[in-house]
């Protein structure tokens, strides 16, 4: 591990909310524009030369820089202003807000609460005022929150030394739940401190630190998914791996809404943890696009306003979910059947630890767990979020180090729980359990946690062996899925759809799904006709896959000409190709 480097925490530009004078920020139409303490007022003439009385347009207004993105596009204006109860607020307007009649900037600007004329003649002098400020100062803006080359952005402010101010233009109507309350020392002695002995509760807090970690490790986005009985502790997890970031009560979202809400979402947890709760809300016909679009990192491409193409919006996160039901139980209340990509890119792991306590396995001195989870909730919402900004300093200071050694490290943690002639699909949810492994090793390096050495490494382990047991082993998940609903075909339909090929008497086959013909060594073998192989043996796969996986188990006898069906001359329809699957008595 690396010893910790201080790193300067850049926040955006602060302006004091009054002057001692009033002060001339710029020459208009021949007059002028005026800050005092009291607001902005425009100081204009009469068609006589006299000066008027000044007009007043808002309350204390600055602006700060100029904003544009990395293309040099999205030009707009950084405005600083503080509310009636003293909180400053910042907005990376778009200069283009005010090319209409500006109400979506009074709009925002009234939202946030600052003070704005009822006159109409004021409302288009506060879009003037804006306009056409001499600013020569510049700022970066970004549309996503996380790391921007050496800097990472968070809704307050960027964290690492910049060439230029970095500012986060917020385009969604969500809005970041970043907030702290208390000090590391405090949430780690109160908060980490009860995750101890718990495998889960300190998976998911290393869950919650992975997040960041993933950019550096070179890591893809993914999800861990507890799933168990109501009360069984699992939302107590969640609520326990947001107290790193923000207040559990806001900062915990649902997964009910649309597959195009959690692209917002994503977006505004880049480089860091979203956690949804109550997985049985979200549609079941949607269960599984939605979990391929948030650990595949990438929205819809849509148009602009304009009917231009706009970029597709991307994110790397790692993602907690809960939920009583599995995905695969979710998607199936909509008669769809999961994928193992769908499974792999949501890993499930069952809430109860198995201790008869349901998540948990340790009290720490509470009567039950019922007044463990109760002291959980109370001190992260007491204690919350400023671990994660010392979490982020020491990533900032150490990144180019931790680049060098962090691979590594998850590379050697992966080898070590990845069982023998694994299939590449366990190799993948292995990387991600070790990432979240090695990130909680390195918090508790860095005296966040409060944690043993080796900690966070038992836990990722523990989790990671759930998953795989009720994965169903190392081999290849989709080819299993394949050959258990190839032999359960046979199993059902094997007596009463398929028609003995070499017999003398006419047979009564309802839904006619073949032939079959005995007196092979190997077996039984179905004659399987085409349109029933495609529609039936191959539902809800690929029928190409199938193909292959039933040749390579020797299930499917390919014809001499090489190709997967065999020509053989059928009772009543003549010289037909079909598909021939023996069907092995150990099978039966």
């Amino acid at each position: 591990m690396q010893n910790t480097v201080t790193a300067q925490v850049t926040p955006l530009a602060s302006r004091q909310n009054s002057a001692n004078a009033p002060v001339t920020l710029c020459r208009y139409g021949g007059g002028r524009f005026e800050l005092s303490e009291t607001g902005v007022y425009f100081l204009g003439k009469d068609k006589d030369g006299n000066e008027q009385t000044p007009q007043w347009v808002c309350a204390p207004l600055h602006v700060i820089a100029k904003t544009r993105d990395e293309k040099s596009g999205e030009w707009g204006r950084l405005l600083e202003w503080q509310d009636d109860d003293g909180h400053t607020h910042q907005w990376a307007m778009p200069l283009e807000l005010l090319e209409s009649d500006g109400l979506d900037v009074r709009r925002e600007l009234a939202r946030l609460g600052l003070q704005i004329s009822p006159s109409p003649s004021a409302r288009g002098l506060l879009a003037t005022y804006i306009k056409v400020q001499p600013i020569d100062a510049r700022a970066r803006c970004v549309d996503r929150l996380g790391w921007h080359g050496n800097t990472f952005v968070t809704p307050n402010g960027s964290i690492g030394e910049a060439e230029e101010l970095v500012v986060f233009q917020n385009s969604h109507a969500t809005e970041p739940a970043y907030s702290e309350s208390g000090t590391a020392d405090e949430w780690r002695n109160s908060v980490a401190a009860l995750a101890i002995g718990n495998t889960r509760l300190v998976f998911a807090l290393s869950v919650a630190f992975a997040g960041a970690l993933a950019e550096i490790a070179g890591e893809d986005s993914g999800g861990f998914h507890f799933r168990g009985a109501s009360s069984s502790g699992k939302s107590t997890a969640l609520k326990l791996a947001a107290s790193v970031w923000g207040n559990p009560s806001t900062y915990v979202r649902l997964w009910r809404g649309t597959v195009n809400g959690l692209e917002g979402l994503a977006t505004l947890h880049n480089d860091g943890l979203l956690i949804l709760d109550e997985i049985g809300q979200i549609d079941p016909n949607s269960a599984g696009e939605a979990a391929y679009l948030l650990a595949n990192g990438q929205g819809k491409a849509r148009a602009s306003r304009n009917g231009l193409a706009r970029s597709a919006q991307r994110w790397r996160l790692l993602f907690l979910s809960a939920g009583e039901a599995s995905l695969s139980a979710v998607m199936a209340q909509a008669g769809k059947q999961s994928t193992a990509g769908q499974e792999i890119r949501l890993a499930d792991i069952e809430a109860d630890a198995g201790a008869g306590m349901g998540i948990f396995e340790t009290l720490h001195g509470h009567p039950n767990a019922a007044a463990l989870a109760l002291a959980i909730k109370v001190a992260s919402a007491k204690y919350h979020g400023t671990t994660g900004k010392e979490w982020l300093r020491y990533l900032v200071a150490n990144r180019a180090s931790l680049k060098d050694v962090i691979p590594e490290q998850i590379k050697r943690l992966a080898t070590g729980i990845i069982p023998t002639y694994a299939a590449g699909q366990v190799e993948r949810v292995a990387r991600r359990f070790s990432l979240v492994g090695v990130a909680g090793e390195l918090a508790s390096h860095c005296k966040l946690t409060g944690w043993a050495e080796g900690e966070a490494i038992h836990a990722a382990r523990k989790c990671f062996a759930v998953w795989l047991e009720a994965f169903g082993g190392s081999g290849n998940r989709e080819e299993r899925a394949i050959l258990a609903q190839v032999r359960a075909f046979f199993e059902t339909h094997g007596a009463s759809r398929f028609e003995d090929i070499s017999a003398t008497i006419e047979q009564r086959i309802q839904k006619r799904a073949g032939f079959y013909r005995n007196g092979i060594k190997e077996g039984r073998e179905f004659l399987v006709l085409p349109e029933t192989f495609r529609r039936e043996v191959c539902q809800g796969f690929d029928e190409k896959t199938v193909k292959n996986v039933l040749i390579a188990a020797g299930l499917l006898l390919p014809g001499k000409d090489g190709k997967p069906s065999q020509v053989l001359r059928l009772p009543g329809l003549g010289s037909s190709r079909v598909y021939v699957i023996r069907y092995r008595d150990e099978e039966e």
